[in-house]
């Protein structure tokens, strides 16, 4: 049965082939008015964050904490937020003190295993600090651009996408997101193959995910069209036209279609062959052209790549294009007129033909549906035959396939659960009664963290299969989500708004399913929750157990953030906060007034985003992490009393 594709042994090809989900609800939205969605987006301003932070014993505060620049926080009932009594800086530091005395700090315990604009900011000079000071310092990396270019015709950057740059004047350091040659160096395994099926036995089951087709027609089950009051799809056919000009392909009654079978045993996926009118829309070629790469470049085992070949990166006509698939005629030896015999010629590959029938220039519908038909039945012979299983099992890849990957996998989902609500994610309904008190100002503006971010973030602070991540503020998880599968992390997200909290729980489901259809092993032990995460039960919990803390605090008040520094003496030394703007004020000196201060138990060092790292403008702009180390206030307080006793 393998030989009529597979061939023998030697490679030789005998003739030519024409989740678990977890979910915590503190409040309940009350359905509001409709309001019909669209790709299009409004962010707003950040507004300025004051400078040095005390700790407060206690904080009260009518401001919010919005997701990915939402998060707000839910006030009670006389319409101020209250929190509950925390630890103060010296109860915290205190036994360090006391041991600092008989011998040096006790390093920081760190959990975590290894991994794998508008105008930028003016540097400041470092101070030069006597005792003990912060450190400060800021990235400037040149290198290579990050971003394809965005000639493609089948990959229009619409605007939905979050995570697609738009065409900007400053690109993104390669160096940042990992050399091609650079390793992950994950020791679990990055995918599971042998543990996915239909229903799930194995807690990695598809079944029930969102289709191409329910996306292009608007009726998908369970969306704001469903009767949640957040908004009507307004999705439909009438937004899409021919790709293929042959006859039979034109936008009817019954669109063209083809199936596409995944990498996962019997999962398959129909795709309608039509391309949107504009670029804000959802483009199914498209993405059907990029999984097919993905699958052929990382999931054929080597033994097969003859058979398969890979799909370019380039659709231009492959006529006036040298293919990127080497040459498999036999040279004669130099100086021979011989000539290899026309039987020795090779059968086209699956790939060649992909990318030759998808080429504008050509469009060769009929022969786009002979290639994909080639491509399953070999897919599925390989499936049978246990081939990909074992290549899969223990296969590690590069830092930056890994992470396009994770990004084409889901950013699948997210344009099917999350795209539709574009337009009321960027102008929210009516809020509850309880959730409108709780917020001010800009605090429910829409705006979301890239995947180029939250990569960074990933490297930079070793979030690994062993950490916790927590985002404050979570949104519609993205976050979260990319945490749980490029990291393999436990990952917790938290957001009050309700728009974005619902987008979170679907894209969740969405998210595991598709981990499933990839094999991908992403840690299921991921959870959203909807809440103010000043008071939520959980945040304090998750909060002892962080690594790494995400606050998209860019328009949070003073307030929030002081009352976020209380809350953040819960964490454990080692643990890393990353920040839009800073805890803790650049240069900071500790001294007799300020030793009590948030300060003085944090690190802070300054770096730089890129742009189109964020989704409320395309320039680069800084963030912040600070890591946990209150041996520098023990180490203080020694001094003090050391200078007072010397003194007497």
């Amino acid at each position: 049965m393998f030989s009529s594709i597979f061939g023998d042994q030697n490679g030789t090809q005998r003739g030519p082939q024409v989740s678990k989900v977890k979910v915590s609800v503190v409040q309940k939205p009350k359905p509001t008015s409709t309001s019909t969605p669209s790709s299009s987006k409004s962010y707003s301003s950040s507004s300025t964050i004051t400078g040095h932070l005390k700790v407060p014993s206690s904080s009260t505060s009518t401001s919010a904490n919005k997701g990915r620049i939402n998060g707000v926080t839910s006030p009670s009932k006389n319409g101020t937020s209250s929190t509950s009594p925390r630890p103060t800086l010296l109860k915290k530091v205190s036994s360090a003190i006391i041991d600092s005395k008989s011998s040096s700090p006790k390093p920081a315990k760190s959990r975590s295993s290894p991994a794998h604009s508008r105008s930028p900011g003016q540097k400041r000079k470092a101070n030069r600090i006597e005792r003990v000071e912060s450190e400060s310092e800021s990235e400037s990396d040149n290198g290579g651009s990050e971003s394809e270019s965005s000639e493609d015709a089948l990959d229009p950057k619409p605007k939905l996408k979050r995570q697609k740059p738009s065409p900007s004047g400053n690109s993104t350091p390669t160096s940042l997101l990992g050399r091609d040659d650079d390793l992950l160096g994950r020791k679990d395994d990055l995918f599971c193959l042998d543990q996915v099926d239909m229903r799930g036995e194995y807690s990695r089951g598809w079944v029930g995910f969102v289709e191409c087709e329910e996306v292009l027609k608007g009726k998908i089950k369970g969306w704001a069209s469903a009767g949640h009051g957040w908004g009507e799809t307004s999705k439909g056919l009438e937004k899409y036209q021919a790709y293929f000009p042959q006859p039979g392909f034109e936008n009817g009654d019954v669109p063209p279609s083809v199936e596409l079978l995944y990498p996962a045993e019997g999962c398959k996926e129909k795709f309608i062959l039509l391309t949107p009118t504009s670029a804000g829309e959802y483009n199914p070629i498209s993405e059907l052209r990029n999984a097919l790469r993905m699958i052929l470049e990382h999931y054929i085992p080597s033994s097969h790549t003859h058979i398969f070949g890979r799909l370019s990166d380039s659709l231009s006509d492959p006529l006036d294009t040298p293919s990127s698939m080497p040459s498999r005629l036999t040279s004669p030896f130099a100086g021979s007129l011989a000539t290899p015999p026309p039987d020795s010629l090779p059968t086209e590959t699956i790939g060649d033909a992909l990318r030759k029938a998808l080429a504008p220039n050509r469009r060769d519908g009929p022969g786009f549906l002979r290639a994909m038909e080639r491509f399953n039945n070999a897919m599925s012979e390989l499936q049978q035959e246990g081939s990909m299983k074992v290549y899969m099992k223990g296969k590690q890849m590069k830092k930056r396939e890994w992470s396009q990957l994770v990004d084409l996998v889901h950013e699948s989902a997210y344009s099917r659960v999350v795209g539709p609500y574009a337009y009321t994610l960027a102008h929210h309904p009516k809020h509850p009664t309880e959730v409108a008190e709780a917020i001010s100002a800009k605090e429910d503006a829409y705006g979301e963290l890239r995947h180029n971010f939250m990569s960074r973030v990933i490297e930079q602070t070793k979030l690994g299969p062993n950490s916790v991540f927590v985002d404050l503020g979570s949104g519609v998880g993205n976050c979260v989500l990319q945490a749980a599968v490029q990291a393999g992390s436990r990952s917790y997200g938290f957001e009050l708004l309700p728009v974005p909290a619902h987008c979170a729980r679907l894209q969740l489901k969405e998210v595991q399913r598709r981990w499933a259809m990839w094999g991908l092993k992403g840690n299921l032990d991921v959870e959203v929750h909807e809440g103010d995460f000043r008071v939520h039960p959980m945040v304090s919990k998750r909060l002892r157990e962080a690594d790494v803390v995400l606050v998209n605090n860019e328009v949070f008040p003073s307030s929030l953030n002081n009352d976020l520094t209380n809350m953040f003496l819960d964490l454990n030394d080692g643990a890393k906060i990353v920040s839009l703007k800073p805890f803790v004020q650049e240069g900071f000196r500790m001294n007799e007034n300020n030793c009590d201060s948030f300060g003085a138990i944090v690190k802070l060092t300054k770096h730089r985003y890129f742009p189109d790292w964020v989704t409320w403008k395309g320039d680069q702009g800084d963030y912040y992490i600070q890591t946990i180390d209150r041996s520098m206030r023990a180490k203080f307080e020694e001094e003090m009393m050391s200078g007072r006793r010397s003194r007497r």
